[in-house]
């Protein structure tokens, strides 16, 4: 950017969630995108495309994604009950220290304090083995008041989310569709008990989006469940599968991540083995698609993971948060 003319510093914060949605829906504008702009033109009153333009890095492939705000049109208001911007006070606290992409906007049902989280994650096709871990986990995570945050998908987000609830604790539904179109449909239920027990449902996604969500949408809020908590539990994950994805966030936005290492040399615990091998030149980092600088950064630890144990019984939660 060129900070020359820099006016950023002389303008005050005005945008509204209306503006941030309007910018979010154009083609190109991801929400790194719109911060950046955000953060050139503080003040939506005094909206200068051109200024925004020549303080990118790249002024003509920033006019072109611009090409239809040359002024902002009128936009409707949006329901300051069930939307929250990154710059609004109770915007979770955790998300404003991702590395990447935080989300500008959430959409929201239910109680939006969140303290202590831990992300607990894995696959759909929960095996017995795992139910019973999940379950011990989440039953010392409760008696440490931590908050669980899951997706509400079948398999391990459903039974973090019923233990959490079991137990009393706080649970966080992330999901990869709108407030209105609660996903799946078997877990609606689910969600409307979360919500009534002090819990949350959030979403990157307004009322009115598509009915069958984007492949990555199910990506997307994986990096959302990870900025959100403290420490990402990594309950049961094959290779390829979502729950690896949310490990590559945890890892990207410098969150701790714990793997449960099974006995059984289950196909279901592929994922989890591969986060508990020891690094080294020759490890196969491409499957989590790690750059260079990362894969440098990482040979400095021991494993992909921060922690491991094998016997639930035996883990101290309480030394690790």
């Amino acid at each position: 950017m060129n900070n020359l003319f820099d006016r950023s510093s002389q303008q005050e914060f005005t945008w509204q969630s209306k503006h941030i949605k309007f910018f979010l829906d154009l083609k190109g504008l991801g929400p790194s995108a719109v911060e950046k702009i955000i953060e050139i033109n503080p003040d939506i009153e005094q909206w200068d495309r051109e200024y925004v333009a020549s303080q990118s890095t790249n002024y003509e492939k920033t006019m072109h994604l611009l090409k239809d705000v040359e002024e902002i049109p009128p936009l409707q208001e949006l329901n300051i009950d069930e939307v929250i911007h990154f710059k609004h006070p109770l915007y979770p606290k955790k998300l404003l220290s991702m590395k990447k992409n935080m989300p500008l906007l959430l959409w929201y049902a239910g109680n939006l304090n969140i303290e202590n989280s831990i992300a607990v994650v894995g696959s759909r096709k929960i095996i017995p083995e795992t139910a019973e871990v999940v379950d011990e986990f989440i039953k010392k995570a409760s008696s440490l008041n931590s908050s669980i945050v899951s997706g509400l998908a079948n398999g391990v987000d459903e039974k973090a989310h019923i233990c959490a609830l079991e137990n009393r604790a706080k649970t966080v539904a992330v999901l990869p569709s709108s407030l209105d179109n609660v996903l799946p449909v078997s877990n609606r239920g689910l969600a409307k008990e979360i919500v009534e027990n002090e819990g949350l449902l959030i979403t990157e996604y307004p009322p009115g989006s598509p009915k069958n969500p984007d492949k990555s949408n199910y990506t997307e809020r994986n990096r959302i469940q990870a900025g959100l908590s403290d420490l990402v539990f990594i309950a049961q994950s094959g290779i390829p599968g979502g729950t690896m994805t949310t490990a590559k966030h945890a890892i990207d936005n410098e969150r701790k991540i714990i793997t449960y290492s099974s006995k059984n040399n289950f196909e279901e615990y592929a994922g989890n083995r591969y986060l508990t091998m020891p690094l080294n030149e020759n490890f196969d980092f491409s499957k989590m698609r790690f750059t260079k600088k990362q894969v440098a950064t990482l040979l400095n630890k021991e494993f992909l993971t921060d922690y491991i144990f094998e016997d639930i019984s035996e883990l101290n939660l309480n030394s690790i948060l």
